[in-house]
């Protein structure tokens, strides 16, 4: 955790000189989330972290690359899942402070289970849907209010339908 507050502390220092523009060419989010994990009958909810980094095309659209890693412990078995995901994004830039987005992702999904020491851990693959709205605060800044993304995986021939909620920061380098 601590080399997360360290690492967006770094990019806030970094991002000041680098930024501005109406049109980003790169926008770096960073924030906590929230996953709820329905593993067949069994609904499991995680926390942890959401990174993406997004490369403007254009106005409306871009792509974007979606890693995070989400945490439980539950009667000794701790459990984590991690993605890692890319895929289209489009933008409504607006007039004014709000931009609404929507994207569609898919990647690979790593699940792991330890107890007393011992690990599980699987790959498979992941597919993502979703958006949210970010809050310009200042010209290089915004705050993504809420990111809500369905993400789904076949863990062990089991389909999985899960929710993510992410909010945090948002950093704008460059400019079209």
């Amino acid at each position: 955790m601590r080399k997360a507050v360290g690492l967006m502390g770094l990019v806030l220092f970094l991002s000041v000189p680098l930024c501005a523009g109406d049109i980003p060419d790169f926008e770096l989010f960073g924030g906590y989330s929230y996953l709820r994990s329905d593993f067949g009958s069994t609904d499991r909810a995680y926390n942890g972290w959401n990174l993406s980094l997004t490369q403007n095309v254009n106005k409306w659209f871009g792509g974007v690359l979606d890693v995070s890693g989400h945490y439980a412990a539950i009667n000794g078995i701790r459990s984590n899942v991690h993605s890692f995901m890319y895929g289209p994004v489009f933008s409504h830039r607006m007039k004014g402070s709000f931009t609404p987005f929507a994207h569609g992702m898919v990647g690979a999904v790593r699940g792991s289970q330890t107890y007393l020491g011992l690990s599980q851990p699987k790959f498979a693959f992941g597919a993502a849907v979703g958006g949210g709205v970010d809050v310009h605060i200042r010209k290089h800044a915004a705050i993504r209010v809420v990111q809500v993304d369905y993400i789904f995986t076949p863990f062990l021939g089991v389909r999985q339908d899960n929710v993510r909620v992410s909010t945090g920061l948002v950093f704008y380098f460059g400019q079209k």
